[in-house]
C-alpha cells in the first residue's frame, strides 16, 4: 500500500518533527544542569527597577530590551521592590526559569514626590546558574549608584547613560569577569570564583605545586582571557566549572610572610610535619597556610612518595595514551627536573604506570624496569604526576591489632590495654599517620608491626 502526502502534511510532519527535536533537547538541557549543580552560567540581562510614584513598581532600563517581559516583572515585583526590613540585602529570587540577583536600595529624602526613592540593579541568570560569585557585584554596584544618585539624581532622572553603562557591563563581566566604570569617580568591579571548601590538612598530607612561578597546572593549557578593546561578541555558552584549573601565579606576589617562608619547601616530597620543622614554623600556621593555597587551587594534596608504597593504575590511565597533550605535558614535566638532558621515552613513563598494580611495591617495578644503576629519568616525579591528573592511586597500609580469639566455653580473657603506639593499631590509621602522631620513621614501625604476631595490615 503506498500513501501519497501533499505539501501541507510535509509541511505538519516537518514542523512535528522539529518541535520533537526541541523538546528533546530541552529535557537534555534541564538533566545535564539544575539548580545545584554547581555550573555557572553567564548573566542573561541587567535590569534597573524601581518605584514609581504613580505607576508603582516598574522596569525603567534593561539590557538587552524585552528580555524581562512586564508579566514576569509583575509577578515578582514585590521581591524587586521588598519591604522596608530587607532594603540594602543581597537576595537571589529563583522563579519562572530565571534567577535575578539584586540589592534594593532605599534612599529618603524630601526632594522625592513620596520622601523617598526604591531602586533595585538586578542581574538576570538561568534558573540552574551558580550565582553567588554576582552577590558582591551586584552589592558594590547599588552602593555606587546610591552615590550618584544622591549627588546627581542619575538614577531617578532616568539619564541617557545608563543604556550603554548596562550593555558595558553585561558585555566586560561576561567576557572578561571584570569591568571599569570611569565617571567622577572610577570603580572596579571583579566577578571573583567561588571555590568548594578545601578538605582538612593533615601532618602527613604533601602538597604539591601545580600553579607556581607562572606555570598552568601540568597536562593543561594556560587560561585563555580576551584581550581588553578587542572586539569579541560576549559568549553566551555555558560555563562549565567542573574545570577546575587553576590561576597562574606570580611567585613575586604580595603573599604573606608564612607563605613565602613555605613555598620554597613545597617540592612534592615533603609532608606538613617535615615542612613545619625545617621552616621553624608551627604547624597549625602550616596547615591553614597549605588549606589556603589549596582552596586557590596552587597546591594539591597527595600521599607520602615512598618506594615501598603500592600503587594501582586508574581507568583515568587511558587518557595518556591518546591524549598528545598530556603526553607532552608528562614528558616535559620529567625533563625539568635539571638532573638528565636526555628526555624520557613515552613507552617507558606507559610501561611503568601500567606495571602499578596492588601487590606490586613501587622499588619492584623500578627494578624490572631499571635494573642498571643508571635511570634515565626519576620516576618520582612521574609518581607525582601521574597521582595528580588521577592517572594511578596509592593504597595505603592500615595496621590492626588483632585481639585473643574467644575460649570454647564462652569466656573471654582479660586482655591487657595495648601500650604506647599498638592504640593506634585499629585499622582507622595510616602507617604514615601513625609514624607522624608518634614522631618514628618508617623502618622502626614496620619493625613493631613485624615482630608483633596480633598486627594485620588492611590495604585500601
Amino acid at each position: 500500500m503506498q500513501v501519497y502526502l501533499d505539501s501541507a502534511s510535509d509541511i505538519e510532519h516537518d514542523n512535528g518533527v522539529d518541535s520533537k527535536i526541541t523538546l528533546m533537547s530541552s529535557k537534555i538541557m534541564e538533566t545535564r544542569y539544575y539548580e545545584g549543580c554547581g555550573r555557572e552560567g553567564p548573566i542573561r540581562c541587567i535590569f534597573l527597577g524601581e518605584f514609581h510614584p504613580v505607576a508603582g513598581p516598574k522596569i525603567s532600563c534593561q539590557f538587552p530590551d524585552d528580555y524581562v517581559s512586564k508579566e514576569l516583572f509583575d509577578s515578582i515585583s514585590a521581591y524587586i521592590i521588598p519591604k522596608p526590613q530587607i532594603q540594602k540585602c543581597t537576595m537571589t529570587i529563583n522563579a519562572l526559569g530565571h534567577k535575578i540577583v539584586g540589592y534594593p536600595i532605599r534612599i529618603e529624602n524630601s526632594r522625592y514626590e513620596r520622601n523617598m526613592y526604591l531602586f533595585n540593579l538586578c542581574f538576570v541568570c538561568d534558573s540552574w546558574s551558580k550565582t553567588v560569585q554576582y552577590e558582591p557585584v551586584v552589592k558594590k554596584l547599588g552602593e555606587h549608584l546610591t552615590i550618584m544618585e544622591e549627588e546627581t539624581r542619575f538614577v531617578s532622572s532616568g539619564s541617557t547613560k545608563l543604556p550603554t553603562l548596562l550593555a558595558h557591563l553585561l558585555h566586560d563581566l561576561n567576557t572578561y569577569r571584570k569591568a571599569t566604570l570611569v565617571g567622577e569617580t572610577v570603580m572596579h568591579l571583579k566577578v571573583l570564583e567561588v571555590r568548594k571548601d578545601p578538605m582538612p590538612v593533615h601532618d602527613f598530607d604533601v602538597p604539591v605545586l601545580v600553579a607556581s612561578v607562572g606555570l598552568p597546572r601540568p597536562g593543561r593549557p594556560p587560561r585563555k582571557v580576551p584581550q581588553e578593546g578587542s572586539e569579541q561578541i560576549p559568549s553566551q555558552e555555558h560555563l562549565d566549572v567542573e574545570d577546575e584549573e587553576p590561576f597562574e601565579v606570580d611567585m613575586d606576589a604580595d603573599w604573606d610572610l608564612t607563605t613565602r617562608q613555605l613555598l620554597p619547601h613545597i617540592n612534592g616530597y615533603n609532608h606538613v610535619s617535615k615542612i613545619a620543622s625545617d621552616t621553624n614554623v608551627e604547624k597549625t600556621l602550616v596547615k591553614s597556610c597549605i588549606q589556603n593555597l589549596v582552596y586557590y587551587g596552587v597546591v594539591v594534596l597527595i600521599p607520602v612518595l615512598k618506594f615501598s608504597n603500592m600503587y594501582r593504575a586508574t581507568p583515568s590511565l587511558s587518557r595518556l595514551f591518546s591524549d598528545h597533550e598530556m603526553q607532552k605535558s608528562c614528558i616535559s614535566f620529567l625533563s625539568n627536573d635539571g638532573e638528565n638532558k636526555e628526555k624520557p621515552v613515552l613507552s617507558d613513563v606507559l610501561g611503568i604506570l601500567c606495571s602499578l598494580q596492588q601487590g606490586t611495591t613501587l622499588r619492584t617495578v623500578c627494578e624490572r624496569f631499571f635494573p642498571s644503576p643508571g635511570v634515565p629519568f626519576d620516576v618520582r616525579r612521574l609518581v607525582v604526576f601521574a597521582q595528580i591528573h588521577g592517572l594511578v592511586k596509592c593504597l595505603k597500609r592500615y595496621p590492626v591489632y588483632v585481639r585473643s580469639p574467644v575460649r570454647p566455653n564462652g569466656f573471654t580473657p582479660r586482655l591487657d590495654s595495648m601500650l604506647g603506639i599498638r592504640r593506634l593499631f585499629t585499622g582507622k590509621h595510616s602507617v604514615d599517620e601513625i609514624c607522624c602522631l608518634a614522631r618514628i620513621d618508617l623502618a622502626t614501625l614496620d619493625q613493631i608491626i613485624e615482630d608483633d604476631s596480633n598486627v594485620a595490615i588492611i590495604w585500601r
